[in-house]
């Protein structure tokens, strides 16, 4: 009887669509004034924004929650472009289930003054110089929660290519790595149930593999503004792990995060033998309108975020601040510091500082300005391996003409305080100039 009803409601809604096609045909009155009561159609209210711009680790995190989101200017958003789903017709197979699917592929090409080979120390993720890359190959099958009832969800999302060779994970299918070009993985894959308890709004559940929660920009391509990434998102942060996830909804406004992990980047087995972490958020928009939000950050626990060969602690601290302003529709910046002490490594406490602004600049519906600059500060050299401090300046453009396609070219210079840049290892220069440019197709 399940096919009979559809193919009955299937005809019913062509009926009311012929209906509806042929009203819209006949002549209607001129100056007929309303009834008293009547109800006159007017545009549809705008829709109230996120406040977070598509391409970003926030951005990602409030895709990943419900099918109906609501970003800011620039790119659209992976989710939405909708390949797999209306051409491919799999929205037809996957019916009322709340099932999505839908994918990417990133390639780009970075020029350095390094020379050619695998960039020590920076840039990330685009790490070899003078070389076209094939970075990533994304597919995502998931069913987002709804956020007004009891539910449960799932997130599978699978990437290969040389990204994933560098993020393979403690038990991964890649790991260890065998080939720096090419590699895949399970960036997610996690179990979700959102629980309408403690507030009115409730609160999710994660368990699983997943990826983190912490700093602005996210590992995966359509979660990034810039191709190459800042200091603090390589050395002071871990980009996903397996554990747990709570995220209580306490009003539109505040929401808080907490979990415990594996320690960092782990499938299913643990980084170390005590490496159980503590990782939890806070965010909170000053204001409905979504203009200031002030984000805080902890990691805490041994193994929680990787140090360089033979630095290892017994027990890392870090802390994150953010702060994203708004200050209109086409201008977002984003302040970020990371610092954090990892203790009991072979040359005492090894610590670690950094700080960037990010600004977004939406020139037209289709160009976006960026220019990131950044300090980190590495004193015991036990996360780059090299005990010195870093500046790093980016600029860059994100053209992005049709929902499909991003392209992101941009200049960037690199200054160490000590001889860090070179290729293959080794630390010859104390500047660094990259030029690279990404190709970013989403489906």
């Amino acid at each position: 009887m399940q096919w009979q009803c559809r193919i009955g409601g299937g005809l019913a809604a062509l009926l009311v669509g012929a209906v509806t096609a042929y009203a819209q045909e006949i002549p209607q009155p001129e100056g007929e004034v309303p009834q008293p009561g009547a109800v006159v159609p007017g545009p549809a209210p705008p829709r109230a924004s996120s406040g977070l711009e598509a391409e970003s680790l926030p951005g990602e995190l409030t895709e990943d929650i419900d099918q109906v989101h609501d970003f800011r200017f620039g790119p659209t958003a992976v989710s939405d472009v909708n390949f797999l789903m209306d051409y491919l017709r799999l929205r037809d197979l996957f019916g009322d289930t709340g099932i999505r699917s839908f994918g990417w592929v990133e390639g780009g090409y970075t020029g350095s003054s390094s020379g050619q080979g695998i960039l020590s120390v920076q840039p990330r993720l685009n790490r070899f110089g003078n070389e076209f890359l094939l970075n990533e190959i994304g597919w995502v099958v998931e069913k987002p929660l709804k956020q007004d009832e009891f539910n449960l969800g799932f997130m599978m999302r699978y990437f290969a290519g040389a990204n994933a060779a560098l993020g393979a994970a403690k038990g991964g299918i890649g790991s260890p790595p065998g080939n720096p070009h090419f590699g895949e993985d399970f960036r997610d894959l996690y179990l979700s149930a959102h629980l309408p308890v403690l507030t009115e709004r409730g609160m999710d559940f994660k368990i699983g593999r997943m990826n983190t929660i912490i700093g602005y920009n996210g590992f995966l391509a359509p979660y990034r503004p810039f191709y190459s990434s800042d200091y603090q998102f390589f050395y002071a942060q871990d980009g996903a792990f397996t554990g747990f996830l709570t995220n209580l909804h306490v009003s539109d406004r505040l929401e808080v995060w907490n979990g415990m992990t594996l320690g960092a980047n782990t499938f299913f087995v643990m980084r170390s033998a005590h490496s159980y972490c503590y990782i939890g958020q806070v965010n909170y928009w000053l204001t409905d309108e979504k203009k200031t939000r002030l984000t805080g950050s902890v990691y805490a626990g041994p193994d929680a975020i990787f140090a360089a060969p033979g630095q290892n602690g017994t027990f890392v601290t870090m802390v994150e601040l953010r702060l994203q302003q708004n200050w209109s529709d086409r201008f977002t910046q984003v302040l970020q510091n990371n610092m954090g002490w990892d203790v009991n490594t072979p040359v005492g406490t090894g610590s670690f500082y950094g700080l960037y602004l990010i600004n977004i600049f939406h020139l037209t519906g289709e160009v976006d300005a960026l220019c990131r600059a950044e300090w980190f500060d590495d004193p015991q050299g036990t996360r780059t391996g090299v005990k010195t401090n870093y500046e790093e300046v980016t600029l860059g453009l994100n053209w992005h003409p049709s929902k499909y396609l991003d392209i992101r070219p941009e200049i960037r210079g690199d200054f160490a305080g000590a001889p860090a840049y070179g290729v293959n290892g080794a630390h010859d220069h104390f500047s660094q100039l990259t030029g690279g440019i990404s190709f970013l197709v989403k489906f």
